[in-house]
């Protein structure tokens, strides 16, 4: 009973926070993208691409191995801080330093102030990056709920009014920098841990076979999220990146707002009930049908609007993106669920599984770009869609055989969202068909949208009207659900 409402909780606050997180980033997005020119997106790219690098190699194992190994004592904890603190330095100073040859090579000059300024996120993100773990290991999910959510909105004008003066990709760069200082102030004044200050290397030794998988885990997590990226950038172009970009906004938004907060309720969670079979299965089935109940439509619901929402949000000039971003629709719910079977595995206590999996869908990942780059992004984008369905059964597998959930139950847990997606496509599909040709295309994106929610939510309570409302008690207050199985007869 604990752990439910601590799964409800948690997912609340995260999920409050994460819409918010999504809103704000969309707006900003949509703002930016009408002032800066297309190139400048791919300098925004690439200056994404250098920090989650720097992440992995600092902070990124070293807090998916405290989440994991909660068992770690307050030694090895502080080994593993100043051993981060120590990384984190190095790697800021070498950005620093390859800041101007990098320039150079590219030949635009404004990337070098963007790697000094990612450089400073880095060594921000590396000092707070072991406290932010410990809340988490601590379930302090409200605070960090509410503490991203405010920052988010608070920092929101910052971008605004950089961009406007002229900053171009630094305005965004900049604003990450604040957030993480701020971040990682917030990280050591809520954790209430402060590390041992003479510790010896060997501390490090309780958890060094769980860091090196996890150091492992997020370079292939990095080369799967980020090899694209920097494939198109060095190939193809800044305006190429930029049109990709763009083109996985939408998507990587909706998905962040999904993940994120599977993982950082699910990952604490699973972990702490390793060995109890039972309530495994039950945190994996709950939280894989909410992700699936909240990712089928935000992504099907792309692949009606897609053209008409890129050209309302973004401008005329992003047209080219909209293939990118129908090949990404499909990736995105396979995202979801895949978020949700890592957070099992891992939680579970066998990140090795996961590593494995990870290896070969990298692998497959370079190679299927690779091949694909010399036709152009969306050859790019259709590449990684088929590799990301052929391999896609390995993470069913291994959660599986770990929950004892099988094919026909997985199945049936995503059989009602994907048959509601369907009947929310065709009918959004109908309607835009008889909307009149010289409709504004806002007012044609605002009936769509809402046609296109009412469809669904309709659809999803009369196919499985027990999931659905299951999947609501999860992020919903209890009075709330309580009233709605009052309303239609049941018991709560």
């Amino acid at each position: 009973m604990v752990l439910k409402q601590q799964a409800r909780l948690g997912a609340y606050w995260l999920v409050g926070s994460q819409v918010v997180n999504m809103v704000t980033a969309f707006l900003l997005a949509v703002f930016l993208a009408r002032i800066l020119e297309i190139y400048q997106f791919g300098l925004m790219t690439l200056s994404t691409v250098v920090f989650f690098i720097g992440t992995l190699v600092t902070t990124a194992a070293f807090r998916e191995t405290l989440i994991v190994r909660q068992d770690l004592g307050r030694d090895a904890v502080s080994a593993m801080f100043w051993l981060s603190l120590g990384l984190s330095v190095i790697v800021a100073a070498g950005c620093a330093l390859a800041a101007a040859p990098a320039a150079r090579i590219l030949d635009t000059p404004e990337f070098e102030t963007l790697m000094w300024v990612v450089a400073g996120s880095i060594l921000a993100n590396g000092i707070g990056g072991v406290p932010g773990a410990i809340r988490i290991v601590k379930r302090d999910f409200a605070r960090i709920g509410m503490q991203t959510g405010v920052l988010s909105l608070a920092l929101a004008p910052v971008t605004v009014v950089m961009a406007l003066q002229g900053y171009g990709a630094l305005s965004a760069v900049m604003t990450a920098l604040i957030y993480h200082c701020i971040t990682c102030v917030l990280n050591w004044y809520c954790a209430g841990w402060t590390p041992l200050w003479r510790v010896s290397p060997r501390a490090v030794g309780a958890a060094r076979s769980t860091l090196l998988v996890m150091f492992g885990q997020q370079g292939l997590d990095v080369a799967n999220s980020q090899i694209d990226r920097g494939i198109i950038g060095s190939l193809l172009g800044p305006h190429a990146l930029g049109l990709y970009s763009i083109g996985r906004r939408l998507n990587d938004l909706m998905t962040d707002a999904i993940i994120g907060p599977s993982i950082s309720v699910t990952t604490p969670l699973i972990a702490s009930i390793q060995g109890n079979v039972e309530r495994l299965r039950s945190a994996y089935v709950q939280t894989l049908s909410l992700a699936m109940i909240m990712a089928v439509p935000m992504n099907l619901g792309l692949l009606a609007v897609g053209d008409l929402s890129i050209r309302v949000l973004f401008g005329e000039k992003w047209l080219d993106a909209a293939p990118v971003m129908y090949a990404f629709v499909f990736m995105g719910m396979l995202g979801a669920i895949s978020g949700v079977q890592r957070s099992v595995v891992q939680g579970g206590g066998r990140p090795g599984v996961w590593f494995r999996i990870q290896v070969v869908h990298t692998v497959a990942n370079m190679a299927v770009i690779v091949a694909a780059a010399s036709f152009g992004i969306v050859a790019i984008a259709c590449a990684m869609l088929l590799r990301a369905v052929l391999l896609s059964p390995l993470a069913f597998i291994a959660a599986g055989q770990m929950t004892g959930v099988g094919r026909h139950e997985h199945l049936r847990i995503m059989r009602a969202p994907i048959e509601a997606g369907i009947a929310m496509l065709l009918a959004v599909l109908l309607v835009r068909a008889v909307l009149p040709a010289g409709f504004a295309p806002v007012l044609s994106l605002a009936i769509l949208v809402s046609v296109g929610a009412a469809v669904y939510v309709g659809a999803l309570a009369l196919i499985a009207r027990s999931e659905f409302l299951h999947a609501l008690s999860l992020v919903m207050p209890k009075r709330l659900t309580v009233k709605l199985h009052s309303l239609r007869g049941g018991a709560p």
